[in-house]
């Protein structure tokens, strides 16, 4: 009897577009309106909050494509802080009132990514950056590589 060969097949996408990590104090929608009019862009929230099955959380996006530029804008909060109910009788001074989500979690102090899709070079990135760190409140910008993030998947919707 003859051995019949198996294969494997690996799938892993690309990832190709450009990620920037923000540290701000903004609201999203604060920070939204600053980038749109640093930018000149609309980014306008989605309806939906971004939800996986595997993971707890709703993460807020905001989006904008850019049909005469072709590319797209995409500002996803990396923290979601849902408050519980606690009532009086149970009080404890040491019991948690919050829960803190993380949609990236060896990303954790990164408040926002701003994912940006399209013809860029990292010149005109690293501009953006560099604008962005411009903006009043916001503490920092650094732009990161996609491929070094374990939890990468999650910046695919």
């Amino acid at each position: 009897m003859k051995k019949i060969k198996k294969y494997k097949l690996e799938c892993e996408i690309d990832h190709d577009y450009f990620l920037i990590g923000i540290h701000s104090v903004l609201e999203d929608y604060r920070l939204a309106y600053f980038l749109n009019h640093t930018f000149n862009i609309q980014l306008k929230r989605k309806n939906k909050n971004i939800e996986f099955t595997k993971k707890e959380g709703s993460f807020s996006n905001y989006d904008y494509d850019d049909i005469n530029n072709f590319c797209y804008w995409s500002l996803v909060s990396n923290k979601q802080v849902e408050e519980k109910e606690v009532s009086k009788e149970s009080f404890n001074l040491f019991e948690e009132i919050s829960n803190t989500y993380i949609l990236i979690p060896e990303k954790k102090n990164t408040d926002y990514f701003l994912k940006i899709e399209g013809n860029f070079n990292k010149i005109t990135i690293q501009a953006i950056t560099k604008k962005i760190h411009e903006i009043h409140r916001v503490m920092t910008t650094y732009q990161m590589n996609p491929n070094e993030l374990r939890s990468k998947d999650f910046l695919i919707f």
